[in-house]
C-alpha cells in the first residue's frame, strides 16, 4: 500500500467535514497525494476513502473498430393499400429480376386495380403472399436482393 504524506488528522477532518456537508464526494490533492471521500448510500455507515499517489493522466490508445462483415442487403416490396393481391404473369417464382418502377402485381380495392411497383432494381428472393389473398397496408409482399450498382 502506498504511503501518503497527508496527515491522518487532516483526513479525519475531511471525513467530519463531508458528514455534515450537502455533498456526496470530496477530492483533495496535496503533496502529490489525492484523497477522495465519498458519502455512503443511505442506510450504510461506512465512508469510503481512496488514496492515490502521483496520479498520471491516462493515455487513450486508438483502437480500430473491427470491420463488421458486410451484411447482404434486403428490401421488401410492400402493399401500398388494403385489398386483394393479384400477381403478374412474369413473377410466379423467386429468382425473377425486376427493375426499379416495374409493376410486380396489383391490389384490388373497391373494384379498382392499383399497381404495386418495385422501388429498387433487384432479384426476387421470396414471394411472401399468394395470388388472390387479402393484404394489409405496408404488408411485405416480396423479399428482394438489390442488384449490385456499378460505379
Amino acid at each position: 500500500m502506498m504511503r501518503c504524506p497527508m496527515e491522518i488528522q487532516s483526513i479525519e477532518q475531511l471525513v467530519e467535514l463531508i458528514k455534515d456537508a450537502r455533498i456526496s464526494e470530496l477530492t483533495v490533492t496535496e503533496k502529490g497525494c489525492r484523497v477522495t471521500l465519498r458519502k455512503p448510500l443511505q442506510g450504510s455507515q461506512i465512508e469510503q476513502v481512496v488514496l492515490v499517489k502521483n496520479v498520471e493522466p491516462a493515455t487513450v490508445a486508438q483502437v480500430e473498430k473491427p470491420k463488421e462483415p458486410q451484411e447482404k442487403k434486403e428490401f421488401f416490396i410492400t402493399a401500398p393499400m388494403v385489398g386483394i393481391f393479384h400477381s403478374t404473369e412474369t413473377i410466379k417464382s423467386p429468382g425473377v429480376t425486376v427493375a426499379q418502377g416495374q409493376v410486380v402485381g396489383a391490389i384490388e380495392s373497391m373494384k379498382l386495380m392499383n399497381e404495386v411497383v418495385s422501388d429498387v432494381s433487384g432479384v426476387i428472393t421470396e414471394i411472401l403472399i399468394d395470388d388472390g389473398m387479402p393484404v394489409e397496408y405496408g404488408q411485405p409482399l416480396f423479399r428482394l436482393s438489390p442488384l449490385e450498382q456499378e460505379s
